[in-house]
This record gives structure tokens, sequence and C-alpha cells, in this order.
């Protein structure tokens, strides 16, 4: 479970008219934009909301993005979306929210515009970590990615999906928080341009093949070293023998007149 938020001192319209809009199209299309009920709003009831945050001078952003491996769809997202908010916020006074499902991608994801008073709405890392360990229990997240993985295993015919890694969902909805324009053309096609030039994984029989071939190798150089050295030895062998006896000087003839006694 990702969920990622930041929080700014003004009103909320630039960040409803951001999580409004349906960037899979080119032309200016928008979302449905729901409340805590679960009502999709109108016009008048979205420029409420944006006149409520300005009062407030404060609004906070919120993006839910469970695990892509539940295979979660929009309507899920969005039901369980709004329990997590409702659980959270539902009891503070003056704390308003609106909320949008976003498609674009290969996961589906919550956008939330919260909101009230400052004081309501601030939040440290033990309270965001908190909120983000509930939306993995109200999603049922870790059983939900088990079963849809197993599921996948035992349909043979069933062609599995592409885990979006992490650090690329992590990437795409911090770009989000900031606003950025299209951040999904810039972080998903630099990941799919990137599947497409790695090189293929290799299969285990092609590793084994590798590492057996490495295997000689190292063994034909240890062979290559130990003839060598033991050429050396034998050559050192030889400078160390003594001259054979035909190299030798001949010894001096005795005096035979003396051995004979003559």
């Amino acid at each position: 479970m990702m969920l990622k938020t930041d929080f700014r001192e003004s009103g909320a319209g630039n960040l409803v008219d951001y999580i409004q809009r349906d960037r899979s199209q080119d032309a200016v299309e928008t979302v449905d934009l729901r409340n805590q009920t679960g009502r999709q709003l109108s016009e008048t009831d979205v420029d409420r909301f944006v006149e409520k945050s300005r009062e407030f001078q404060f609004q906070r952003h919120m993006i839910v993005s469970p695990d892509p491996e539940g295979q979660y769809t929009p309507e899920e997202v969005s039901a369980n979306t709004r329990e997590v908010m409702n659980r959270e916020f539902g009891q503070r006074p003056t704390t308003e929210y609106v909320y949008a499902v976003h498609r674009d991608t290969e996961f589906p994801h919550a956008h939330v515009a919260l909101t009230g008073r400052e004081s309501e709405l601030e939040m440290d890392r033990a309270e965001i970590e908190r909120l983000r360990e509930r939306a993995s229990t109200v999603y049922n997240e870790p059983d939900r990615a088990r079963d849809a993985t197993q599921a996948s295993t035992d349909t043979a015919a069933q062609t599995p999906s592409q885990t979006v890694p992490d650090e690329t969902r992590e990437e795409l909805h911090e770009r989000e928080l900031s606003l950025e324009e299209h951040p999904e053309k810039d972080v998903l096609q630099d990941r799919a341009r990137s599947q497409e030039t790695s090189p293929s994984t290799p299969s285990p029989e092609n590793k084994r093949d590798k590492s057996r071939a490495q295997e000689r190798q190292s063994e034909s150089v240890l062979s290559r070293e130990a003839d060598s050295t033991a050429a050396e030895d034998n050559e050192r062998e030889r400078e160390l023998e003594p001259e054979a006896e035909s190299e030798r000087e001949p010894e001096p003839e005795r005096d035979m007149d003396r051995t004979m006694g003559g």
C-alpha cells in the first residue's frame, strides 16, 4: 500500500481541477468527483467545496494506491478509499473531502482533496504510517494480492500481468503530489522503453551452460599454470645435476715406470 500526502496553506481550487481531470484523454475531460457518501458532485457542489477551502486556507492532498497485484477494480478503489477516509476524518467537525479515482495507469488509484481547520488535518509521520496500515487492512491487501497471484498460477491459459515496480509507482505519485500535468507519460513510458531495451533474463539452462564453460576455462588456466610450473622445476633440477661421465675431463695417465718399480 502506498499512501502519499502533502498539504498547502491555500485554497484547493488547483488541486480539485487536477484530480478531476482525465489525463488518459487528449481533450479536456473530467472524471467523477465524489464526496464522503460516494455521491457524484455537481459543479455547484465542487464550487462550494473550493470556496470552503479558501475560507480555511488549508488543503491536504492524499493519494491512495493499493498493490497492483491485488488487481483492484476502480469501483473497489472508490469504495475502499471512502471507507478509509470516513474512518479517519469522519468525526472531525470542520473537515470535508472529495475524491476521484484515476484509471489512466495500469493500477487504479485514488486522489483525495481535504479541507478544514488546519489543526484537524495536521499529521506527523506516525499518524501517516498508521493511516497507511489502516488502508492496507481495509483493502485486505496482503490476502488479496496472494489470492490473485495464486489464481494466475492455477490458470495455465492466463497470461500473468506485469507487475509495476514500486519505484515506478513511487516516482509517479511523487510527481502527482506536485501536480505535474502528465507525469505518467514520462515515468511509465520510460519504464516501457527500458523493458524493450533491457536484455532478456537468461534461462536456468543457459545459466548452467555458462557456469560450466567458466569452470572449464578455469580448469584450463589452472592446467596451463601447473604445466608451466612443472617445466620450470624440471629446468632447475637439470641445472643442479652433476655433469655426465662423458663430459668429465680425462684423468692424467699414471707414470708406468713408477708403477712397475723399475
